[in-house]
């Protein structure tokens, strides 16, 4: 009503109201990508200078790696029953075969698990002696067909009993040798043996842990990441060339302790003169902003050319009549240098010096 019947008031208001829109919306949206007018003569005024940004396909990145046992390199060999291991035939950093003994062993399972296979071996012979004669008189029509099914489905219980009971005993890592028949633990894959706690003589509880064994091959990297340094992404390399050895990143988790870090896995391509337990120093060899994958890249930047504009990250860069302030992604930043992702022309140039003029004359012009 106040603007109908005073048409001025309301038009002043109307335009005053968008004006404190538009400045609001100013104030709140990211900065406008808007080329600013700097000539030469006034970019040396003000001691601005820019300096060209090396973009590359690749960054490299130094940092420190713990050698690692894989998950399946290690293997326990533990007591299948509760019993005594009378003689221990392996000693720790010796080599083994698969299938070699590491020591005996005695319980009374297991003399009962040996009781029952030779039981089977027994029964499936009398079941397959019973199956050729019945074969026999159905032939010569003697028994009926009903007969020698029975017999058949006897014969195929047998065998399977027996199955059973061989698979029990393979599992138990048992193996019956010499002409007593001594019960052995052997070895499931080759490796070197990195532990023994079995004692000669004393009594073990079953699923006790005896010896472990090693494939010293088996090793990849652990990298702990901290804030200083870029977060890799899956397949990046991984150099350590005075060593020979290179790998990929395979894994990436944070750590869980509350610090920005994560935990890095590299599967190792050229394992080189790595050993286990090591701690070495790696190059992480990392995407740069020229990899062809159309996705903003990693570049190096001098640590004093970021800036923040409305809170917003980024770097003033040079154009043909003046700058802009350009957008980016903070990897990582040290006193020297800072890693970021973003898109840059080629022959870049970002500004490094009178970074507090720029931001005057972009507050201004804003």
């Amino acid at each position: 009503m106040v603007f109908s019947r005073f048409p001025r008031i309301g038009a002043a208001i109307a335009s005053a109201v968008f004006l404190v829109g538009q400045s609001l919306a100013q104030s709140t949206n990211p900065p406008a990508m808007q080329p600013v007018p700097l000539s030469a003569d006034q970019a040396r005024a003000l001691g601005v200078r820019f300096s060209p940004v090396q973009a590359s396909a690749n960054l490299e990145v130094g940092t420190h790696a713990r050698v690692v046992f894989r998950p399946d390199a290690q293997y326990v060999v533990a007591a299948p029953y509760a019993g005594i291991v009378p003689r221990v035939i392996v000693a720790v950093g010796q080599t083994v075969r698969r299938g070699e003994a590491l020591a005996t062993f005695a319980s009374p399972q297991l003399f009962e698990a040996s009781r029952a296979l030779t039981e089977a071996n027994s029964q499936v012979n009398l079941a397959q002696k019973s199956l050729a004669r019945d074969k026999l008189l159905f032939d010569d029509g003697i028994i009926a067909n009903s007969r020698l099914q029975a017999t058949e489905a006897r014969a195929t219980e047998a065998t399977a009993m027996v199955k059973a009971r061989r698979a029990e005993l393979a599992s138990a890592g048992i193996a019956f040798t010499g002409a007593g028949g001594e019960a052995q633990l052997v070895a499931n894959r080759s490796g070197v043996v990195s532990e023994v706690n079995a004692v000669p003589g004393a009594r073990v509880d079953a699923a006790a842990p005896l010896f472990r064994i090693v494939d010293p091959n088996a090793v990849e990297l652990d990298l702990l990441v901290g804030r200083d340094i870029p977060v890799p992404s899956l397949g990046d390399t991984v150099d350590i060339k005075p060593r020979g050895a290179t790998g990929k990143v395979i894994g990436i988790a944070p750590t869980g302790d509350g610090t920005a870090g994560v935990r890095v896995r590299a599967s190792l391509e050229r394992r080189g003169n790595l050993r286990a337990g090591e701690n070495i120093n790696v190059t992480l060899v990392l995407r740069g902003a020229t990899d062809g994958s159309g996705a903003p890249g990693r570049v190096r930047i001098p640590a004093v050319a970021l800036v923040y504009w409305q809170g917003v990250p980024g770097v003033f860069l040079a154009t043909d009549k003046g700058f802009t302030f350009h957008r980016v992604e903070i990897d990582s930043t040290d006193d020297a240098t800072a890693v970021v992702r973003t898109r840059l022309p080629a022959g870049a140039r970002v500004a490094v010096t009178g970074i507090g003029a720029l931001k005057g004359i972009l507050t201004g012009d804003q």
